[in-house]
This record gives structure tokens, C-alpha cells and sequence, in this order.
């Protein structure tokens, strides 16, 4: 078993934990179907699951074997190797996508401003650029409307309020 998957998922579960515990004690608001502690509670209950799937996962880890030329070499022979990709040009990226969503969030509002920034990450990414746009277009309309419709949560239609949107 290694030690240090194990205490960190062990810490996130409890960590869950004590996310659940502080959301059900946030008052619940009359008239809403959904309190101040639903989020949170759903924040605390995947880091509860997903904590302990790493602990587990870390009592059994999985010993890969490769094929090379028809020989088969353990991990404890294989020779680690990092890779030399520097992360510099993402971290600019993901700066450069924050700063322009927070500058542009009013003034171009959430579907088209998500749909450029979640199209242009999934294009570094490396995904193709008509798969990344379907994509991005699609899943952001369905977070548009699952906050509008169903949470009733204003969220800004910028250049599409023409359209009612």
C-alpha cells in the first residue's frame, strides 16, 4: 500500500465530510427548492466519494505490464521518464481566459463569452476545431438554461438580449 494516496484520499473524504456537515447546517431560505447548503453539500459529497476511491485505489495500486518485442518488463525495470513539455504556455492561457472572462462577462454575456473561452482551451487541448465548437455551444446553452430555467439564477445575455435571451 502506498502511504501518501492513501492519507490524501483519507483527507479528502473527511474533508467531504465536514463540507456536508457545515452545508446542512446553513438555514434553508422559504420559498426555494434549493437552500444556500445544496452546492456545497454536492462539492462535499464528491469529495467524499471520489477521496475514498482514492484511498482505495491506493491500498491495490495496478502493476502495468508493457510488450516490447515480445518480452514483458515489470514497472520496477522500466526506466521513468518526465515529460519535458513546460506547462508555462497553458498557465498563460488559462490567465489570459480568466482575466478576459471577468473583463467581458457583462458586455458579451455567458453563451457567447463561454462558448469562445470553452472553444479555444478545448482547441490547445488539442481537439479539433468543429468538435470543440459543438461542444462548447451545446454544453454551455444547457448551463445557460439549467441556471435561467431551473435554479432561477440571472445570468448575463450581453450581445444575445436582442433575442431575448
Amino acid at each position: 500500500m502506498r502511504k501518501a494516496p492513501f492519507l490524501t484520499g483519507a483527507i479528502l473524504s473527511l474533508l467531504g465530510v465536514g463540507v456536508i456537515a457545515e452545508a446542512m447546517r446553513l438555514p434553508a431560505i422559504p420559498g426555494q427548492t434549493y437552500g444556500p447548503g445544496f452546492f456545497p453539500a454536492v462539492i462535499g459529497i464528491g469529495l467524499l466519494v471520489f477521496g475514498a476511491i482514492y484511498a482505495m485505489s491506493a491500498r491495490h495500486p495496478a502493476q502495468p505490464v508493457i510488450q516490447l518485442e515480445g518480452e514483458g518488463i515489470a514497472p520496477d525495470e522500466m526506466e521513468e521518464t518526465a515529460p519535458e513539455r513546460p506547462f508555462y504556455g497553458a498557465l498563460a492561457s488559462l490567465v489570459i481566459g480568466l482575466v478576459a472572462t471577468i473583463a467581458l462577462w457583462e458586455s458579451v454575456g455567458f453563451v457567447l463569452l463561454m462558448s469562445i473561452v470553452l472553444t479555444i482551451f478545448m482547441i490547445l487541448l488539442g481537439v479539433r476545431f468543429w468538435n470543440a465548437a459543438l461542444v462548447a455551444v451545446g454544453c454551455t446553452i444547457m448551463v445557460y438554461a439549467i441556471f435561467i430555467k431551473i435554479l432561477m439564477v440571472p445570468l448575463p445575455a450581453g450581445l444575445l438580449a436582442p433575442l431575448g435571451l
